[in-house]
């Protein structure tokens, strides 16, 4: 019994050190409206080019690792939908993307990480706050995965 209730105590510990600060909970918010803002982020686009939505999400790790570099999670979690936005203009690929990209879920990685991966119809996008190259890593995942 005292061993049970140690571990709740410090599983109650860890969880509460990992909780966001106020500061970092309005950041989060404001990416997460930026990703769902048409007149902000690549919603419209690629609703226009491409005739569907495809929703973006984004963890809520990323916002202390993000915070303390200043940079714009949001702005890199919508990275493969600026990419596909514009691939879209190219009838075969839009075809392919309309079919084969319904979601993207944006994952916190290493600090230079800047991965792609498809399962069903999601792509998951795991992705650092040093990372770079991000719009011909995507065109490159796409071009060879759809």
């Amino acid at each position: 019994m005292k061993t049970m209730m140690m571990a709740f105590i410090a599983i109650a510990i860890a969880g509460s050190a990992q909780a966001l600060t106020l500061k970092e909970k309005k950041q989060l918010a404001d990416w997460q409206t930026y990703l769902t803002s048409a007149d902000q982020s690549y919603v419209k686009s690629v609703k226009d080019k491409c005739g569907i939505d495809i929703p973006v999400s984004i963890e809520e790790k990323f916002t202390t690792t993000f915070m303390a570099e200043n940079a714009n999670a949001a702005s890199y979690c919508d990275t493969p939908r600026s990419t596909l936005s514009s691939m879209c203009d190219d009838a075969t690929s839009k075809a392919e993307i309309v079919k084969k990209v319904k979601k993207i879920t944006c994952k916190l990685g290493k600090a230079e990480e800047a991965t792609f991966k498809l399962s069903g119809t999601e792509l998951i996008f795991t992705v650092g706050v040093k990372a770079s190259n991000l719009d011909d890593k995507a065109k490159e995942f796409f071009e060879k995965n759809l």
